[in-house]
């Protein structure tokens, strides 16, 4: 059995069954202070070593049984300087281990943190329940594919907080594609926004109506581009959205392009990224020519401006 250098957080099995047993572990606070982040602090050093130690045991394991080293978390102020790919080459460290232990969904949401913590090992961190949709992929994913994470219990702020550890696991390229803002193009090259998505007054009625998606403005008949590869779901048309058509990705997420003048897609038909679907119209409950632009998970409807970059008119 391997030595664990102090102070000791969790230990557990690997086992060939896909991934670490179930564990409880009590993560104790406050965390080791990491000063600055070179050979001249102690604690970066321990923790380096223990990084190093923890992969070393990761790349040999068999099949059999393997006993990793324990968890350690250190803390350490976040400098101005600071940004997550800094912090990640200074640290040799993934970013995802550095972004999902610091609750971050996003690679800037790291600048907003004063005090991170720094783990001794690689892997993916969830809080538990799951803290929006990239922590909800993360963990759903990785339960379908029969993978059980180390249980944790964090102090974060004074409180603790429950979360969940995959040991040594890395973004999909669906979760890293999420994260770094890169999923989805603009379904329209030169569209512009004119209504978002949330609470409005609904423009045919005037009372309050929750609206599931963005409406980009642009000319009749400009064309309107697969925001990401996947399949025709469906085509058709309805009171509403007038002509439109849905399209499904990986991961359980769908697109919508409402308002159409024209399909130019059948169902069953595999899209690639930036392909043409259609073309801007105002089909259906529409007071102008506009997309109607929607983004539909497992769970109801989400934000699109959280994967897209577009401007407002």
């Amino acid at each position: 059995m391997l030595p664990v250098i102090a102070p000791i957080v969790v230990a557990a099995l690997f086992v060939a069954a896909g991934g670490p047993a179930s564990a409880e572990a009590r993560v104790n606070s406050p965390y080791p202070v990491v000063r600055v982040l070179s050979q001249d602090d102690a604690l970066f050093v321990q923790q380096q070593s223990e990084l190093e130690e923890f992969r070393q045991v990761m790349e040999s394991r068999t099949r059999e049984a393997a006993v990793f080293p324990g968890l350690d978390l250190f803390e350490y102020t976040r400098r101005p300087s600071d940004d997550l790919f800094s912090l990640n080459a200074r640290l040799g460290m993934r970013y995802d281990t550095l972004a999902s232990l610091n609750g971050c969904a996003g690679k800037d949401d790291i600048t907003s943190r004063s005090r991170i913590l720094i783990p001794s090992q690689d892997g993916l961190f969830v809080n538990d329940p799951p803290r929006g949709e990239l922590e909800e992929m993360v963990l759903a994913t990785r339960l379908a594919e029969g993978k059980r994470p180390l249980k944790l219990v964090l102090e974060r702020d004074g409180k603790r907080q429950p979360v969940s550890y995959f040991p040594d696991d890395t973004f999909s390229s669906v979760e890293r594609a999420y994260f770094l803002r890169i999923l989805y193009r603009n379904p329209i090259d030169k569209g512009y926004i004119t209504s978002m998505y949330g609470w409005r007054a609904d423009p045919f009625t005037g009372s309050r109506e929750f609206h599931a998606g963005l409406d980009i403005g642009a000319g009749e008949g400009t064309p309107v581009h697969a925001a990401r590869e996947g399949r025709v779901a469906e085509v058709g048309q309805n009171d509403v959205l007038g002509r439109y058509v849905v399209i499904a990705h990986p991961g359980g997420y769908q697109t919508v392009y409402g308002h159409l003048s024209s399909i130019n897609a059948t169902i069953g038909e595999e899209v690639m990224t930036g392909s043409i679907v259609g073309a801007v119209g105002h089909t259906g409950m529409a007071t102008g020519p506009h997309l109607h632009f929607e983004v539909r998970t497992r769970a109801g409807t989400l934000d699109p401006l959280q994967l897209i970059r577009m401007n407002k008119r």
